[in-house]
């Protein structure tokens, strides 16, 4: 700091009052790095002009720059390995989610197709249970004693009907060919007018739950000799 007394400016201060300038003498400008001219003053902006530098001040200025260009070539690297970094971790755990869902639906098939097998082994345990009261009507049916429009052909006829709604068929006619995986031959006829072995008398009708068999039907036939 210095005391300037060329050109005082009286009626911007007080009388009497010094009035003080302010100059910069460092080196290197702190802005850019750059080397200032020697002198108590910032040079002028004249082109092609430059004064004497400091060494020490030279050499700041050239590490400076070196930093600023060193830091200006690692940078793009570092960050291009960050980001390489996040995109596998982005991958990996996009293949990680992809297995989960692909375990969770195998997963919930497996509940569903075991929960219906559940289901329908115990449908299959009840109807198979009502066999025997369906081969007593048909037997009261043969006899004559459930005639229709009688109270206890009406109930035979809706329990057949409740019956079939959940699923459960019957089978064995006379005339259908054999089949050993749906009928039990309990009697067979041999003939030589015969080509392939049919039903001629149901002792007792099968039934079926869908496709599983609850009871063959016990049959007669006649076949080839």
């Amino acid at each position: 700091m210095t005391e300037d007394q060329s050109t005082p400016d009286d009626a911007q201060r007080p009388e009497g009052e010094p009035r003080f300038s302010f100059t910069d003498k460092r080196k290197v400008n702190p802005e850019d790095g750059t080397v200032r001219p020697s002198g108590d003053a910032p040079a002028p902006e004249v082109q092609g002009a430059q004064g004497p530098a400091d060494p020490i001040d030279a050499e700041a200025a050239e590490l400076f720059e070196q930093a600023a260009h060193e830091g200006a070539g690692t940078s793009a690297p570092a960050d291009a390995g960050r980001v390489a970094e996040l995109e596998g971790q982005v991958t990996a755990l996009t293949e990680q989610l992809r297995r989960e869902q692909a375990e969770y639906v195998n997963s919930r098939r497996r509940i569903e197709a075991s929960a219906e097998a559940g289901k329908e082994a115990a449908a299959g345990r009840v109807l198979s249970s009502l066999i025997g009261v369906l081969d007593d009507i048909e037997l009261g049916r043969q006899h004559g004693d459930i005639v229709e429009g009688t109270p206890f052909h009406s109930i035979a006829q809706k329990l057949q009907e409740v019956l079939a709604s959940q699923g459960l068929t019957r089978f064995g006619e006379v005339g259908e060919e054999f089949d050993p995986a749906r009928h039990e031959a309990l009697m067979h006829e041999d003939s030589a007018e015969a080509e392939t072995t049919t039903i001629t008398l149901v002792m007792q009708p099968g039934y079926a739950l869908k496709e599983r068999i609850l009871r063959p039907a016990r049959v007669g036939t006649r076949g080839p000799a």
